[in-house]
């Protein structure tokens, strides 16, 4: 027996709507065309046709484009409202209404367009960038603020509203007094170890820790001939005399003046301290969890000065973290040697801290990563071949690292001009922990 499944026609109506929406879209493409062709008049006649005809949304808003474009940005508003009323789900049209406001100086109106936009379209391209530069002209900036934390909060993949957040915080130096320093007799002796074959690059790196480090006990150990940094750490800490040991890159620099005190407030409060990190290990590299896994602070170098990195707003310490960029990882010395570094595992210079830090939270550590050292790195790293043969035997030891790389990158920055920017910006960003906001 064969059965058939019969579909239900269509109406005489839905055919018609259906053809009506063709010729709409026709129509528009015309209007558009004649537009790009330069012949103005034909394309705004043929726009007020498809609106008496349709009442189309599109049909509006293309006018508005027309009148915005002339300059007749009363005229262009009215269409705008027009085709929000049209189609009020449509956030394209809100954003253009907004911009409108604004090429008008009605900064005040666009903030308050954007504003609504967002809370009800939070995804709308373009509109986050848009929303915080004219919160910093009309001084609206409190609100604006509220508006980017309750859109991330409830969405933590939205980095628009993150990045707008960060672009809003001011990277003047607070007014308030530095947090108290740490009583000089319970400054704990640090050891910084680095592989470094580069005489220049080790002279300033040296010269970076010594200069925030200049009212702590410290010293630094170089490993100018390791074969991997897993052996070359192996090493170091065998010589490491202090009690806090910190495994640095030798392209680093430290901005932050009080480096010693933050460095042991945060230690107080974890095993194993890092800048940057994920509280998920899906791959052989801690950036592949994603968002809104990925958490930290890094600073690296700009054109004409810094470029400040955040990757979520779990500030100023973000626990949990399961693995870290090897950039710069602290911890007490008895730590580094229960957990060792792998020298045969990693035998070069990648993977090493992926493989330290998730073995480290498997042995039940307190891991973390902080948002406030001021921790500069001088190069972003790549995963070049050289990673690509380290991935086969990481992922033999830990099977979890077999997962897929997330499509969501969750890190966003802003340039400032120079190191004292810098450090306003992270420690004003670091004031706006989700603690701060309940």
């Amino acid at each position: 027996m064969v059965s058939v499944l019969r579909r239900p026609r269509s109406t005489a109506r839905e055919r018609n709507a259906s053809i009506a929406a063709m010729d709409v879209l026709a129509a528009l493409s015309a209007a558009l065309a004649a537009l790009r062709a330069g012949r103005i008049d034909d394309a705004r006649r043929a726009g007020e046709r498809i609106w008496r005809q349709s009442s189309d949304a599109r049909a509006a808003g293309f006018l508005a484009l027309l009148e915005t474009d002339a300059g007749r940005y009363d005229s262009a508003l009215l269409w705008n409202d027009r085709a929000r009323q049209s189609n009020p789900s449509d956030p394209r049209f809100a954003l253009q209404g907004a911009r409108v406001a604004g090429l008008m100086g009605d900064h005040v109106a666009a903030f308050d367009r954007l504003a609504a936009l967002l809370r009800d379209a939070p995804r709308t391209k373009g509109a986050w960038s848009e929303f915080a530069t004219v919160a910093r002209i009309c001084d609206r900036r409190a609100e604006a603020v509220a508006v980017c934390i309750r859109a991330y909060d409830v969405e933590p993949t939205l980095v628009y509203a993150l990045n707008a957040l960060l672009h809003l915080i001011s990277d003047e130096p607070p007014a308030e007094a530095a947090p108290a320093a740490v009583p000089t007799s319970a400054r704990r002796p640090l050891s910084v170890v680095t592989c470094s074959n580069d005489d220049t690059q080790f002279a300033a790196m040296t010269a970076s820790y010594d200069r925030a480090l200049t009212d702590w006990p410290h010293d630094i150990v170089r490993i100018a001939d390791a074969t991997s940094l897993a052996e070359g750490y192996t090493r170091g800490v065998a010589v490491a005399t202090g009690e806090i040991v910190i495994f640095s890159h030798d392209d680093v620099e430290i901005l932050a003046a009080d480096f010693g005190h933050r460095l042991s407030r945060r230690l107080a409060e974890c095993d194993v301290l890092g800048v940057a990190g994920a509280t998920r290990a899906t791959g052989p590299a801690w950036p592949f969890a994603g968002s809104p896994f990925l958490h930290g602070s890094v600073i690296y170098p700009d054109e004409t000065g810094y470029r400040v990195t955040v990757y979520s707003r779990n500030v100023p310490l973000a626990r949990d973290i399961r693995v870290m960029d090897g950039v710069f990882l602290a911890m007490r010395r008895e730590v580094a040697l229960r957990i060792g570094w792998d020298a045969e595992a990693c035998d070069g210079f990648h993977g090493y801290d992926v493989d330290f830090t998730l073995r480290a939270a498997q042995a039940g550590l307190r891991l973390a990563v902080a948002s406030d050292l001021g921790v500069v790195h001088r190069s972003y790293g790549s995963f070049d071949t050289r990673w690509e043969a380290t991935v086969s035997k990481l992922v033999a030891r830990h099977p979890e690292l077999n997962g897929e790389r997330s499509k969501e990158t969750g890190f966003v920055a802003r340039s400032v001009p120079d190191a004292a920017h810098a450090m306003a910006l992270v420690d004003n960003w670091a004031r706006m922990g989700k603690a701060s906001f309940p």
